[in-house]
């Protein structure tokens, strides 16, 4: 007689996907357990701390034992660059994942988005797709996110704004000195900015401390509980149900099988080496894109030679990220960009998507801008000193270097773009045959370089940019000339495309792994392909979509 399972289901992740995909079944009725590499950790546990947090990176990311990533430009080369930690701040760590230290941007994909290669077409080398679903298919689970995690923004200022189905539960956060000047700014060149939506609380909500405006979120963990993450909100209730367990500390390495089309749990180990073998009739693998790659590759057995999922070599294809580029201007009189929360800014949505004539520009899809922005995560002191892009003729040390600190800091801002470039075939992410993190597992190799589009799209922005500074009456411009390295990353995507056909996609439109009948991967590595805006929403609306699934199909008798 087959021993039953020690639970319904298994969740590989208590970040946004895990933590709502824990909540959503938990209260279902299903025995849950969720499975996070990170500590328990609690709100008394954090602090405005800049040395602790962004800079060194303490409690909120993994370590290099479990974490890092080693990067290649292409495929014909060998390893060139070696990271202990997935870079950007990306790697979260413990309950709430990458939305401890998220800055709280809370957008919806734009209709367009779910037909890309409808409205695009393929470009040399592509691999834009189409998504096997649909904006109107997600537009509830886009409304729940907002009112279960807690979103502030008035859609009535959106100029090009999705249909919903209600409006914010809140209304947008109170904008600085900086953003209004940067926004009346835009408004003379005939732009209509509009207050960024975050999932940062404007007023009380549910419980939870309306924001006190101290500065300190993007790169921390709210001292006062008043950003949304999956910790304060969906794992907290989850937590209340007594067939819900969260087990911390743990490492999840192996995904078992005992059939070809079914998976029977997994294998983890605790900081000590503890391993740990549970079962479960429901698998599902919620966590940042390198890991879910990474988890499905490393899992490989006799009946996945190549890795779960992995049987027409898709596992890792069509990695893609945000390219960003930005500009900063010195004013007269003091801005103090970096007071209040990170996203207190306006957001410029005109040149999204496929919302603007692209004739002649040489590039597809888009990008928006905001501002104003601090250096660095949140912009305090010594991340300012790290992060602000120096200009010409400005040294990175002695009592030049200290002028332009001293003048600089407090009499700023910059305005930022992030872009979108395609999916390409030669992008993608597999295990370094070499490099290995702490425990002796091989590191999530990323192979990956822009698009050729990339440099006309960020002229086209890059001077967008540089007209607003100069309506802004900045006395001086600098920024950065190009977009980042392509290994400094901003949101990983990717690598587990969903899709109706299984030989170029992973899983179908829930998630569930192909030719597994029980295994599903949450999270961004999802996306078919990007949009020009943050992606946590949309992970958290594909959760909601994908539990409503789940429960549907266990109610069939088609899972349990």
């Amino acid at each position: 007689m087959k021993k039953k399972p020690d639970y319904d289901v298994i969740i590989v992740g208590a970040g946004a996907a895990g933590g709502i995909l824990g909540r959503e079944l938990s209260d279902s009725g299903l025995s849950v357990c969720v499975l996070e590499r990170g500590p328990m950790q609690e709100t008394k546990d954090v602090s405005m701390d800049e040395l602790r947090f962004p800079v060194r990176q303490n409690l909120l990311w993994a370590t290099p034992r479990t974490g890092g990533m080693t990067w290649r430009p292409h495929s014909r080369a060998a390893t060139q660059k070696i990271f202990p930690r997935i870079t950007s701040l990306l790697d979260g760590w413990s309950p709430g994942g990458n939305m401890n230290h998220w800055g709280g941007a809370s957008f919806r994909f734009e209709p367009s988005v779910f037909k890309a290669l409808d409205v695009w077409g393929q470009v040399p080398n592509g691999a834009i797709a189409n998504w096997p679903l649909s904006y109107e298919d997600l537009e509830p689970y886009y409304t729940k996110f907002e009112y279960r995690l807690g979103v502030s923004g008035d859609a009535s200022q959106m100029l090009y704004g999705p249909p919903r189905s209600k409006p914010y539960p809140m209304p947008p956060i109170e904008q600085g000195f900086a953003t209004n000047h940067f926004a009346q700014a835009s408004r003379e060149l005939g732009y209509q900015p509009y207050p960024m939506p975050a999932g940062i609380n404007s007023r009380d909500y549910q419980g939870r401390k309306r924001t006190g405006y101290c500065g300190f979120c993007m790169g921390y963990e709210c001292t006062v509980d008043a950003k949304s993450s999956t910790r304060v909100t969906e794992l907290k209730e989850a937590l209340k149900n007594p067939n819900f367990t969260m087990l911390t500390d743990r490492y999840v390495y192996k995904i078992t099988m005992s059939s070809p089309q079914q998976a029977d749990g997994v294998i983890c180990m605790d900081s000590n080496g503890t391993v740990y073998e549970l079962t479960a009739s429901i698998v599902i693998i919620a966590a940042n894109t390198f890991y879910n790659v990474w988890l499905l590759l490393l899992s490989r057995n006799q009946y996945a030679p190549d890795g779960i999922g992995n049987q027409f070599g898709q596992v890792g294809k069509y990695f893609h990220h945000h390219p960003f580029t930005g500009v900063a201007g010195l004013f007269d009189e003091r801005m103090n960009v970096h007071i209040g929360p990170s996203e207190t800014l306006m957001t410029i949505t005109n040149y999204t998507e496929d919302r603007f004539d692209h004739s002649g520009l040489g590039f597809i899809m888009g990008g928006y801008i905001f501002g104003a922005k601090a250096a660095g995560a949140a912009g305090q002191p010594i991340e300012f000193v790290k992060n602000i892009p120096l200009p010409e003729g400005v040294p990175a040390w002695g009592p030049s270097f200290k002028e332009f600190v001293t003048k600089t800091f407090s009499r700023y801002y910059s305005i930022f773009s992030l872009l979108t470039d395609p999916p390409l075939l030669t992008n993608f992410i597999d295990l370094d045959p070499k490099a290995k993190n702490g425990l002796g597992f091989p590191l999530p190799r990323l192979t990956f370089s822009w698009s050729d589009q990339i440099n006309e799209m960020q002229r086209f922005f890059y001077s967008k940019m540089i007209e607003i500074l100069q309506a802004a009456k900045a006395q001086k411009i600098w920024g950065l000339n190009d977009v980042q390295p392509p290994w400094e990353l901003s949101h990983p995507s990717g690598g587990t495309r969903m899709g109706e056909d299984e030989r170029v996609s992973v899983t179908d439109r829930y998630g569930k792994v192909h030719g597994v009948s029980n295994l599903f991967v949450a999270g961004n590595s999802l996306f078919p392909t990007m949009s020009a805006f943050n992606p946590t929403e949309t992970i958290g609306a594909l959760a909601y979509w994908q539990a409503d699934y789940i429960k549907q199909e266990v109610l069939k008798g088609n899972l349990i």
